[in-house]
C-alpha cells in the first residue's frame, strides 16, 4: 500500500462515502439524537457499578444498519476513526448475518450478560481482529503488535466497557496472537 493509499483521512472519507452506497446503506447517526441510547447508557452504568459511565461520550455503537457515534466523533483523529468504523462494519456484516434476534441473543445474553459472555466475546473478536488488521495496514506490523494496542484490547476485554465479557487475559491474548500470525501468512503479511 502505497503512502497515498495509507492516509487516513482519504480512507476514511471514502469509507463514509461507501456506506450510501451499500446494498443495504449504512447510517451513522448520533447518540444523543435517540433516546434509546441514552436508556442503554444509563442501564449499562447501574449494571457495572458505574464502571461503564462512558457509553454515550466515547463508544461507538452498531445496531443493524445504523452505527450510533458520540458527540465529539468527529474530533477524533482520522486514522482512530477509520480504525473504528471498519470495526463496526464487522457488527454491521454480523447482524446481516445473524438477524437481530440472534445477535441480541449471542451478544446479550449466551452464556451470561455479564462475566462470561462467551458470545460477546466471540462477536466482538470478530471486530477486533479487524482493528488489528486496519492497524496493520496503517502502521505496519508494528503497529499492530503494539504492547498499547494489546493492552487496550485485554483491557476492553476482561474489564467494564463491556461487562467482563470474558475475564480471562490470557484466553483474549491467545487471540490476539492467533489473529497477528493470520494476517502475517495472508499474501504481502510478511509471515
Amino acid at each position: 500500500m502505497s503512502d497515498a493509499q495509507r492516509d487516513p483521512e482519504r480512507l476514511y472519507d471514502a469509507l463514509v462515502a461507501g456506506l450510501a452506497r451499500r446494498p443495504r446503506p449504512v447510517a451513522l447517526v448520533y447518540k444523543r439524537d435517540h433516546w434509546h441510547q441514552q436508556l442503554i447508557h444509563r442501564l449499562l452504568w447501574a449494571l457495572t457499578l458505574g464502571g461503564q459511565d462512558r457509553y454515550a461520550t466515547e463508544y461507538v455503537t452498531t445496531l443493524g444498519h445504523r452505527i450510533y457515534l458520540p458527540d465529539r466523533w468527529e474530533e477524533g483523529a482520522a486514522a482512530s476513526r477509520y480504525a473504528v468504523l471498519r470495526h463496526e462494519l464487522v457488527h454491521v456484516a454480523q447482524f446481516e448475518r445473524l438477524g437481530w434476534l440472534g445477535m441480541i441473543f449471542l451478544y446479550g445474553f449466551f452464556p451470561l450478560p455479564l462475566g462470561l459472555a462467551w458470545g460477546r466475546a466471540r462477536l466482538e473478536w470478530e471486530a477486533y481482529a479487524e482493528t488489528l488488521r486496519v492497524h496493520r495496514e496503517l502502521g505496519g506490523p508494528q503497529a499492530a503488535r503494539d504492547p498499547a494496542l494489546r493492552r487496550e484490547i485485554l483491557r476492553r476485554f476482561t474489564g467494564p466497557d463491556y461487562g467482563w465479557m470474558w475475564p480471562f487475559p490470557g484466553q483474549v491474548g491467545r487471540w490476539v496472537e492467533e489473529a497477528l500470525a493470520a494476517l502475517d501468512a495472508e499474501p504481502g503479511g510478511g509471515g
